[in-house]
């Protein structure tokens, strides 16, 4: 298996399923970075009830730079760069991308106020995590206010645990979510927090007292 494999694998899953609409009258388009944040950082920006502190003014030039440094460093990671239309108009999108270890971060989704609770988001949920799984991610990770019950109430409905809480710096209290897509690990997830699905785990391998 090779670099290549994995981004075939990834183009595949995302065809499958993340091109068709989200929904009757919502469609999916995949974009450029560009495109994206011309579209989305607005509509962020004006949903927001509580915006993040931008940092950037905290830092030197010479930071700044070092840090588009090491970010190229990188290099070309697989992401997701979607926007929803709807009525000739976008009225959500979506960015997700590929961390170290087998990990898929959701970094951000976002709809219109009038957009919410119809199910778009709990379908980008589904078709999303189908999409990782394919691929060969191990698991998901993302990170929400702690107040954003709109986002968390379905993800923990649909599986996703709660890793952590951190204060972050831009956005105050937030909850760190991992959803696992190789079972064992969901075993492991539960083992930490209690003990639990020692035999279990046992059986797969690992060296537990």
């Amino acid at each position: 298996m090779s670099a290549s494999d994995a981004r075939a694998r990834f183009d595949a899953a995302t065809l499958r399923h993340l091109s068709t609409p989200l929904a009757d009258g919502v469609s999916i388009r995949q974009v450029s970075e560009s495109e994206w944040h011309a579209s989305v950082d607005p509509m962020w920006s004006g949903t927001l009830d509580r915006p993040g502190l931008a940092l950037g003014p905290l830092f030197t030039p010479e930071q700044s730079a070092a840090i588009r440094d090491l970010d190229g460093i990188v290099g070309d990671r697989l992401q997701h760069r979607m926007l929803f239309d709807a009525g000739g108009e976008t009225i959500g999108g979506y960015w997700g991308q590929q961390e170290t270890f087998g990990r898929y971060y959701m970094t951000v989704s976002v709809f219109r106020p009038e957009w919410r609770g119809r199910g778009l988001y709990k379908g980008l949920l589904e078709r999303v995590t189908a999409a990782a799984r394919d691929t060969g991610f191990r698991e998901m990770y993302s990170r929400h206010r702690a107040d954003n019950n709109a986002i968390l109430v379905p993800k923990l409905k649909a599986g996703w645990l709660i890793a952590g809480f951190e204060v972050a710096p831009r956005w105050g209290l937030t909850v760190h979510l991992r959803r696992y897509l190789v079972d064992a690990m969901t075993l492991v997830h539960e083992h930490r927090v209690d003990g639990a699905h020692v035999p279990a785990l046992r059986e797969r391998g690992l060296r537990l007292p």
